[in-house]
């Protein structure tokens, strides 16, 4: 399946804008990878986990993690950027983001809109229970080189090299996160459940750049000046 290169690969010594390559990857996400996952679903019954499902499931997996390390080489680079959002960023999604990218609890929110079953459930709790543990303790190592920026500033002496490794070290993580509660979802559901639940996760994404959508948005917001 056709995938966009990551940031700072191409021309030799160039670097590839992040904006740039998430306009890519949504340009790929929304044709081909989806309407190839709709079309090996729509030709399959629930009951069955034939090649052409198996594979699209998987390009479309293998694209949300390709976004992932994408934003790990970007956090490399300008991890404040990263941890603040981008401009990458669609105004509607900017609510739904965690360090940089979708809180990993809406994954297993998402999970749970698709009317799973009690096994599957029972995994997403145990997913649930991870996040719960995980996005406090990097949000606290955050907070804590926040803290101690803010106290180097104050007595002159504060350390902007350590404040971004810091950074750097803290979107990894968030991204890490991510990238195992997908996983985790995605071989907890198998087969069918998989492809529908990449399919939602693949239109959500969507919607949040979709036009029509983005103009609704605008329209609910107040005028400047208002």
């Amino acid at each position: 399946m056709p995938r966009p290169p990551p940031p700072g690969r191409g021309v030799p010594g160039a670097r590839r804008p992040m904006r740039d390559f998430f306009a890519a990857w949504l340009a790929t996400l929304r044709s081909p990878l989806l309407p190839l996952l709709r079309r090996a679903l729509s030709s399959s019954s629930s009951g069955s986990w034939d090649d052409p499902i198996s594979s699209s499931a998987a390009a479309v997996e293998a694209h949300f993690q390709a976004h992932w390390s994408a934003l790990d080489a970007a956090a490399r680079q300008d991890p404040a950027r990263v941890v603040a959002a981008g401009d990458w960023r669609s105004p509607l999604e900017l609510p739904f983001l965690w360090l940089g990218d979708v809180h990993p609890s809406l994954l297993t929110s998402l999970l749970r809109t698709l009317s799973p079953s009690p096994r599957l459930l029972a995994a997403a709790d145990r997913v649930d229970r991870r996040i719960r543990t995980a996005v406090p303790a990097v949000s606290d190592r955050l907070r804590r080189a926040q803290e101690v920026f803010v106290a180097a500033e104050v007595a002159g002496t504060a350390d902007v090299e350590a404040f971004l490794e810091e950074l750097k070290v803290v979107a990894l993580e968030a991204n890490r996160l991510r990238r195992v509660v997908l996983s985790e979802l995605v071989a907890a559901a198998g087969g069918y459940q998989a492809a529908l639940y990449l399919e939602a996760l693949s239109r959500f994404v969507l919607s949040m750049h979709d036009p029509e959508v983005l103009r609704r948005f605008d329209q609910c917001r107040p005028s400047p000046g208002s």
